[in-house]
């Protein structure tokens, strides 16, 4: 199981636990700080997935995180570019205390002595990770055959098509409409006096079935140095 304090930033506090003995006792000592008057997260814990599908170089797991604009009318719109942030070390099923291993957030690979040794900034984009799954699964990429990444001009020519766009986004645009779909009593407001939006950044796991798993969803997202100028300008267009 995976725990982590739900108004954390940076992997700051998360932790991995294989015994409910060991869970509760995690839970029970925030409940004494908070009984004691100190201010305490909430915390989210999650079933581990245990069978990530992992990169070819380094043998390493990744997350993906999506940008999601929620407009004043309640419109939702999947920003058309996404990273994958891949950790520093190998993937160890058998070791839950290496964070290197199994969390991927940025702050945390950074730390690594392997930190860019196959990715500048430990980040692949969707061509990339596209040409990759279309490789690895190729009856997938025959099945696609036409389609290309949203943006791009399929090439009838081609033999194998996006695995991205037609098994994966698909998966994860249906889970971003259910999850704000699932709040918007709470989020929707009647618009009178001004106009809200929020950007949301959406994190997914990959297993090696190609099912999408939501891990997290983010109110204050950073947003890849190299796709920030352009998120920027299609939030305001």
């Amino acid at each position: 199981w995976i725990l982590k304090p739900s108004e954390g930033a940076k992997g700051e506090g998360i932790c991995i636990l294989d015994e409910i003995a060991a869970i509760e006792e995690h839970l029970d000592k925030q409940e004494a700080r908070a009984a004691e008057g100190e201010t305490v997260s909430s915390w989210v814990v999650q079933r581990y997935i245990h069978n990530p599908l992992l990169l070819r170089a380094g043998h390493r797991k990744f997350d993906m995180r999506c940008w999601v604009l929620l407009a004043p009318d309640y419109s939702i719109h999947l920003y058309r570019h996404g990273v994958l942030r891949v950790a520093s070390a190998p993937y160890q099923a058998d070791n839950i205390g290496d964070r290197f291993a199994h969390l991927t957030n940025h702050c945390i690979a950074a730390e690594h002595a392997e930190y860019g040794k196959y990715e500048a900034t430990n980040e692949i984009f969707y061509p990339a990770f596209d040409k990759e799954l279309s490789e690895r699964y190729p009856e997938l990429a025959l099945a696609a055959k036409g389609t290309a990444l949203f943006g791009a001009t399929p090439n009838e020519d081609d033999e194998a098509g996006s695995v991205l766009e037609t098994v994966v986004l698909p998966q994860i645009r249906r889970i971003v409409v259910q999850s704000i779909l699932a709040v918007r009593d709470r989020l929707e407001t009647d618009g009178e006096y001004f106009q809200p939006f929020q950007l949301f950044g959406y994190d997914f796991l990959l297993d090696k079935e190609l099912r999408v798993w939501l891990c997290e969803i983010n109110a204050s997202p950073a947003v890849a140095e190299e796709l920030l100028p352009a998120c920027v300008d299609a939030i305001i267009r």
